[in-house]
């Protein structure tokens, strides 16, 4: 999906996915962009020669690999322009936008906001400045102004290119305080005056009217007679479990906040404030987690039975031996389990992770049929010629460009002759400029010293390296799926039809 803008008119759906997931990266994207001096090192587009990611980092004096996450979005939203051979400029029009020197001030003053706005839940439950820094910061007034009493920009242009670079993680963040702080919850359960809200949450009155004319600005929720409830259309969107979903998805992404916010710094320096290289930073953050992923990805056991179903097409899976590495919430390896009754499922991953595959597989009937396999990703041995299907869910994102082969050798090696590998991940298309989604997710995994995206045809030529000489690249809703094999083995081409899958039971949280 697109980033939301004036002139797409979004709807509240769709603009409460990208509120939760990609708001406050587009944000940094475009703080980080500025701070890097990118802006000034591109030329204008017409007027002067395209340059390489090579050249613009030697001039910020940056990482190669972080420049180009960023112009490869900065492309993909617009702002800037590349050519067939991967040189780059800055569009005519964000370049007139910067050239203004009172617009140029107002985003350099919204820069050192980003720590303070992260501390918006101390500031609604005290409801008077925070420090940061040494000093006091109008938290409560900032956000005031950023969203309720906003002055328009002088163009349409302008007023868009601000609202992406200052408003756009400031709605992120009132979301995450607003769940965190239970005022979601509490407008989801019933209508309540902010003096009612306070006597439940013990927040100030000063924050909670903030708060909640800011949802209210957001679309979510409404006064009426005094009292405050979720909008209508609000409340059909997070009906059920969906709310609790949200404030699950909001605190991932709360998880990101400071690194994003020195973004500049980790492409500068390659210098990661959420290292997740780091083994006892990666253990934290995928326990905390670990029930999140089941929550968050439990819509992915249909897509995984889906994908089942389509190899199945190809490659009968009675009896077959899967492996699925890297298993996250199992639902991959349980889709595959579910498939026939003979199909036997090894999950690999950290064991902090194992323990709520378990608890899943126990709730769709299939831990008979279960091995858990504890270990470390860039390192474990898989064996020779175990295993029929290999999974990779969304894991090789986690790999640097240079661990790739290692692990592609390890996995050609555990497959059997006729064996199959299915990677499950968000492919780019061929000028690695889209989709959107696709790379902010490959934003953030660089920013956590992790891995890269790649298109179809890259994975495809390392594949080939290890024998595995056949590929074809399936779309998915929302991410893609790769299928590779040794010559002569048959691949589908197709993804089976929905309707070839009957809807069972997901994954529950134990």
């Amino acid at each position: 999906m697109s980033a939301p803008s004036s002139a797409e008119s979004p709807s509240l759906a769709q603009s409460l996915h990208f509120w939760a997931r990609n708001a406050s990266n587009e944000s940094a994207l475009l703080q980080a962009s500025l701070r890097l001096g990118l802006f000034d090192a591109l030329p204008v587009e017409g007027s002067g020669e395209p340059v390489t990611v090579a050249r613009l980092a030697e001039t910020a004096g940056a990482s190669a690999r972080g420049v180009r996450s960023l112009l490869e979005l900065l492309v993909c939203l617009g702002f800037a322009r590349m050519d067939d051979a991967r040189h780059f400029s800055l569009a005519p029009a964000t370049a007139a936008l910067l050239k203004d020197p009172a617009f140029r001030a107002r985003l350099e003053a919204e820069l050192p906001w980003w720590a303070p706005l992260g501390l918006l839940d101390e500031a609604v439950k005290r409801g008077e400045p925070v420090e940061h820094g040494g000093r006091p910061w109008d938290v409560l007034g900032h956000y005031r102004a950023l969203l309720l009493d906003a002055p328009q920009a002088s163009s349409p242009g302008a007023e868009d290119f601000f609202d992406r670079f200052a408003r756009s993680a400031a709605r992120t963040q009132l979301l995450i305080s607003a769940g965190r702080l239970g005022v979601l919850e509490l407008l989801a359960a019933s209508p309540r005056t902010l003096p009612e809200l306070g006597a439940a949450t013990y927040l100030t009155t000063t924050g909670l009217r903030v708060l909640v004319e800011g949802l209210a600005k957001l679309g979510l929720a409404r006064e009426e007679g005094g009292a405050w409830g979720l909008s209508a259309e609000a409340r059909q969107l997070l009906e059920g479990k969906a709310l609790a979903y949200l404030v699950r998805s909001l605190s991932v992404s709360a998880q990101y906040w400071e690194a994003l916010g020195r973004l500049d710094e980790t492409v500068r320096h390659e210098r990661f404030v959420l290292d997740l290289k780091d083994p006892e930073v990666s253990r934290r953050f995928y326990a905390d987690n670990s029930n999140q992923i089941t929550a968050v990805f439990a819509s992915h056991f249909q897509l995984s039975r889906r994908a089942a179903a389509t190899l199945a097409q190809a490659r009968p899976l009675e009896g077959a031996s899967v492996l699925d590495i890297g298993t996250g919430s199992g639902v991959w390896g349980a889709a595959f389990a579910r498939a026939t009754p003979t199909t036997h499922v090894t999950y690999f991953d950290q064991a902090v992770v194992l323990e709520q595959v378990r608890r899943n597989t126990e709730s769709l009937k299939v831990a008979d049929r279960a091995r858990f396999w504890p270990g470390d990703l860039f390192t474990q041995d898989f064996g020779a010629g175990a295993f029929d299907v290999i999974i990779l869910p969304q894991v090789l994102n986690v790999l640097r460009p240079e661990d790739l082969p290692g692990i592609f050798a390890r996995v050609a090696r555990a497959l059997r002759p006729d064996g199959v590998l299915l990677i499950a991940e968000y492919v780019l298309n061929e000028r690695r400029d889209g989709p959107l989604d696709h790379l902010y997710f490959g934003l953030r995994r660089f920013m956590t010293n992790e891995g890269d995206l790649l298109s179809a045809s890259e994975y495809g030529s390392l594949l080939s390296d290890v024998g595995l000489t056949q590929s074809v690249c399936i779309p998915l809703p929302t991410q893609e799926m790769l299928l590779a094999a040794r010559p002569g083995v048959a691949l589908p081409t197709q993804l089976a039809p929905a309707d070839s899958v009957p809807r069972q039971e997901s994954p529950r949280r134990a």
